[in-house]
């Protein structure tokens, strides 16, 4: 194996299925079919939901003795709970959720959330809104139940371009503005690789106070007109002014895709992380690193053991 440092201040995190455990059955994403919801009723759901959070608490226990301290929840903990017709309160795992929070935050742990592709607050269409709506005020719930503080964030894309680039930036900006302050103050946009770049969301980070987590293999794909570290500064200075601590997210494409292939191929995850972007090295602060490989926290063991070698 070759040597592959990890910085200093870099610490690691996964996201939302640890592929150890998920061999035993123990992961956090039962879900069911909206006709099996139907048939067997909503108590059928909430104990799915009781479930995923029992494994859950599992996970982190395996975090923490592998000295895993930063984890992306699954949002499907409460399957159905955003859902228009179907959706429920979580008052009924109050106990459970607090005790997930007092968990993490005894051991130093940061929980994040990364709502679905289909959250999306620039889109023209109002039934797509009101949806963003319901599933971002969901997840928020969740933290808010656990009792984590800022640090537990929501990442969202900021979407299509609708036909209009700037018109659809302006409704992205005008929709964050009318969030309730919970899921606001939680709020963190993330450049695409397929319409927005870094450069095209700064202003409405810098404007809104809503921090920005780069993601380097969307920016090698879809990049902005100077290099990633260029807007660094700008991009850490709103994470700094909203106390919160930055974040990142890194993953490689899939071994033997090149930069001259299409950006289809090019945006599928490897199993594994064999380098990390220049870009991301020239980061001199504390942060968090979320890796999304296909591997989960195999690929942070691999990179220690790479980094150890």
């Amino acid at each position: 194996m070759s040597k592959l440092n990890i910085p200093e201040n870099f610490r690691l995190g996964y996201a939302c299925i640890n592929t150890e455990l998920r061999k035993k059955n123990i992961f956090c994403s039962r879900t069911c079919r909206l006709a099996t919801l139907e048939s067997k009723g909503i108590e059928y759901v909430k104990n799915l939901a009781l479930k995923n959070l029992k494994d859950l608490q599992t996970i982190l226990e395996w975090n923490l003795k592998n000295n895993i301290l930063f984890f992306r929840l699954s949002s499907e903990l409460f399957p159905f709970a955003s859902h228009e017709k179907h959706g429920y309160n979580l008052e009924f795992a109050e106990t459970q959720l607090k005790s997930i929070g007092d968990y993490a935050k005894k051991h130093n742990m940061r929980l994040t959330m990364h709502p679905a592709q289909f959250n999306v607050l620039s889109s023209p269409h109002q039934n797509v809104i009101d949806n963003t709506l319901r599933d971002l005020s969901y997840q928020c719930e969740i933290l808010d139940r656990m009792g984590l503080d800022q640090n537990s964030v929501m990442i969202i894309h900021c979407g299509g371009v609708y036909g209009n680039k700037t018109k659809s930036l302006a409704r992205l900006s005008e929709n964050i503005e009318k969030l309730p302050n919970n899921i606001r103050n939680r709020l963190v946009l993330e450049n695409c690789e397929m319409s927005y770049c870094i450069e095209d969301i700064l202003p409405i980070s810098e404007k809104l106070k809503i921090p920005i987590v780069i993601d380097y293999h969307h920016d090698a794909i879809f990049n902005s007109s100077q290099p990633a570290h260029y807007y660094h500064e700008r991009v850490f200075n709103v994470w700094k002014e909203r106390n919160i601590k930055p974040k990142i997210h890194i993953s490689n494409s899939i071994e033997g895709v090149t930069e001259n292939d299409t950006k289809t191929k090019r945006r599928k995850h490897s199993d594994l992380i064999s380098f990390f972007y220049n870009d991301m090295l020239k980061i001199n602060i504390k942060i968090d690193v979320m890796i999304e490989a296909k591997l989960k926290e195999q690929s942070i063991i691999n990179l220690r053991k790479l980094s150890n070698n």
